[in-house]
């Protein structure tokens, strides 16, 4: 088994040296994924507010406030530059991730949900039409965490990564990270590991690789050619450290 490269933080002078373009530390508005939008869900018409290219908030009709994740493709996280893979700068990608939002919401999409939540408690939502524009437009991975993605969005990702389309532009990691979890986060509870989501790109599964690893707050988690920034869930929207802000 492939075991995940750790760097020490005070390796990491590129996670607490982050700019913009224009330099200096990136504002509320620099940093802006969300867009306004609406989608037919089960055949209601329902507005939302898209936080990223895979999840948003229902506004109003059955689920009104609610949280969603999208099933069937994933997109990059945008609370901050944290996935480097090939010869992408992390800000690079994360600059790329802030049009995501806009290319949801610029059509009411055709979408059903039963209602189910996922581990966190967010409604599962399926809109096969979205997830194949953004997964063609190089924008989104086909992501499947039980099973196999759907055949039709998976040969998408592979057109887009022969064309070096969107992410895939400066390389195509086999393994790319999607979400980190230190074994400090489990502690005083009953678990024995934790675990990290790893999308084989070419099959589009995303398996779990447990471990016990502790991973320091912007430590960057590398296997094989991709690489994530670990910052845990209540720093990452809240409180947020340097390597996000780019301080």
């Amino acid at each position: 088994m492939r075991r995940l490269l750790l760097f020490p933080l005070l390796a990491l002078t590129a996670c607490t040296s982050i700019v913009t373009r224009y330099g200096g530390k990136r504002s509320a508005k620099d940093d802006a994924h969300e867009a306004d939008g609406a989608l037919m869900l089960n055949g209601q018409r329902v507005s939302v507010k898209w936080s990223d290219g895979d999840s948003f908030t229902f506004v109003d009709g059955p689920y009104a406030g609610q949280g969603t994740r999208l099933v069937g493709y994933n997109t990059l996280e945008s609370y901050g530059p944290v996935h480097r893979w090939g010869s992408w700068e992390r800000e690079e990608l994360f600059t790329l991730t802030k049009g995501d939002a806009q290319v949801c919401a610029s059509q009411a999409w055709e979408c059903t949900t039963e209602g189910k939540p996922d581990a966190y408690n967010r409604v599962l939502v399926d809109c096969p039409k979205l997830a194949l524009e953004m997964v063609r437009k190089g924008r989104a991975l086909a992501y499947a965490v039980k099973g196999k993605p759907d055949r039709v969005v998976l040969d998408a990702m592979h057109q887009a990564q022969r064309a070096r389309r969107g992410i895939w532009e400066k390389g195509v990691p086999k393994d790319l990270i999607t979400a980190l979890h230190s074994f400090a986060e489990n502690q005083g509870t009953e678990y024995k590991s934790s675990s990290n989501r790893i999308l084989d790109t070419h099959t589009g599964e995303a398996f779990l690789r447990r471990h016990t690893d502790f991973y320091q707050l912007c430590e960057e988690v590398c296997l094989n050619d991709s690489c994530m920034v670990y910052v845990p869930f209540d720093r990452r929207y809240k409180n947020q450290p340097a390597c996000l802000i780019g301080e």
